[in-house]
């Protein structure tokens, strides 16, 4: 009678530690997928920051181009439109501008440089940075070429273009 009874708790310590190998291979499942879904979530948040980068980087070259801002404020920065009321949160961003001649009659070679405000410290925060040959628009920021095609500027109100009237 002995026999049984001890086939029984053999059976039972069996039973439980299948459970608890089966409990263990699942928790290990389980914490492997989070951390892979995690790593993708912050993969995502990257990628959407580094595309947000380059479109502002890119805005802002278009702006130069177009002659709304001048590159030649050389090492300039701003804070990214603080008095622009129809945003609901501040931009986490920064950019930076220098402008210098290039090896080419009449173009501006200009790198603009963004970079993150509040900088996760474990994470290496390195600018985004591009750089464009760009042609300015003399007319409209008082920008004028000489003979050999080098950009000087003029301080006079009457060299942009535009008229004084009383």
């Amino acid at each position: 009678m002995t026999r049984p009874a001890r086939d029984v708790d053999l059976r039972r310590g069996g039973l439980l530690l299948e459970t608890l190998i089966g409990l263990a291979i699942f928790v290990g499942v389980a914490t492997f997928s989070l951390a892979a879904v995690r790593d993708g979530i912050a993969a995502a948040e990257r990628a959407r920051l580094r595309l947000v980068a380059v479109g502002l980087a890119t805005s802002r070259i278009a702006e130069i181009e177009a002659g709304i801002v001048s590159p030649l404020a050389v090492g300039g920065s701003d804070a990214l439109d603080e008095d622009a009321g129809f945003d609901a949160e501040p931009s986490p961003f920064r950019l930076e501008m220098e402008a210098g001649p290039a090896e080419f009659v009449g173009l501006v070679r200009v790198v603009v440089s963004v970079y993150e405000q509040e900088v996760d410290p474990s994470v290496s925060a390195e600018p985004r940075r591009l750089a464009r040959l760009v042609a300015l628009v003399p007319d409209v920021l008082g920008v004028d070429r000489d003979a050999e095609g080098d950009v000087e500027i003029e301080s006079s109100p009457s060299a942009s273009g535009l008229e004084v009237r009383p």
